[in-house]
This record gives C-alpha cells, sequence and structure tokens, in this order.
C-alpha cells in the first residue's frame, strides 16, 4: 500500500506529470494493489475524489462513470485513458 500512495508524488517528481495523471496512478495503485480483503476499489475511488479535492479540483461524472473509471483499472486499462476523463471532467472545487 506504501508505494501505491507515493504513486503521485514519485510521477510528479521524475515524470512531470499533471495532477489528473497523478491521481489515475493513485486510484490504480490501490485498486490493483488488493491490499485490503474487500473494499479495493471503493478505497481507490475515495482515494481519487479526495486527492483531487486536496488539490482543489472536483471530478463532475455521474457515480456510474466514477465506478467504470475504478473498474476499467482490473481490466487492464491504460491509465492514460482514465486520465484523459478526468482531464475533461475535473474543474477547480468551489
Amino acid at each position: 500500500m506504501q508505494g501505491a500512495l507515493g504513486r503521485p508524488r514519485t510521477s510528479a517528481y521524475y515524470e512531470q506529470v499533471d495532477l489528473a495523471l497523478q491521481t489515475a496512478v493513485l486510484a490504480h495503485g490501490i485498486a490493483e494493489t488488493q491490499a485490503f480483503v474487500d473494499g479495493n476499489k471503493r478505497t481507490a475511488l475515495v482515494a481519487m475524489l479526495t486527492f483531487l479535492e486536496l488539490n482543489g479540483r472536483r471530478v463532475q461524472a455521474t457515480d456510474r462513470e466514477l465506478a467504470d473509471w475504478i473498474i476499467s483499472f482490473s481490466r487492464e486499462t491504460v491509465t492514460t485513458q482514465v486520465t484523459d476523463a478526468m482531464r475533461e471532467r475535473a474543474d477547480p472545487a468551489p
């Protein structure tokens, strides 16, 4: 789990990635680490939304779209596909 939590910082430092990709690698890391017996994808979703909000962003997406993003990580979706969707939907938080 520590590795998953450190991925956004590592990506930003070594690859100069934007907030959307940092958020996607965080969610992907948590979803795929399988640190818990149950609830890994739900934890990844909450972490993703919290990370965005802590960084002044809020995602405008339906619950179904958010679920599809998280579930897509287990279908070996490239993280950049979720990142692109997030870039389109993350607005400054009020």
